[in-house]
């Protein structure tokens, strides 16, 4: 594999986080990089955020399953692994 198109995003001063919101049961993983900017240069970062609820915008299961093992590896709060379900809206469970 070459590494000659990647990019390391984030360093010492702009990390990228991942932390657990329990009370919205949402992964999030944000940077606040000044480079990362909207359509306007304004906006630093970003921040995605992922659930294991089908009714959410932000469902995807096999990215919550992922960061929730990292989290619970590095000693975090994490939530439960959920039962993963294909991501398309005619296929979630109601």
């Amino acid at each position: 594999m070459t590494t000659a198109n990647y990019v390391t995003l984030g360093d010492d001063r702009h990390p990228v986080n991942v932390w657990y919101d329990e009370k919205t049961q949402s992964i999030h993983l944000t940077c606040d990089d000044p480079r990362l900017t909207d359509e306007n240069g304004e906006k630093p970062g970003f921040r995605l955020r992922f659930n294991a609820n089908p009714q959410s915008a932000d469902y995807h299961p096999a990215n919550f399953n992922r960061l929730a093992r990292y989290l619970r590896q590095q000693g975090k709060p994490a939530p439960d692994v959920a039962e993963e379900h294909p991501r398309r809206l005619d296929q979630r469970p109601r």
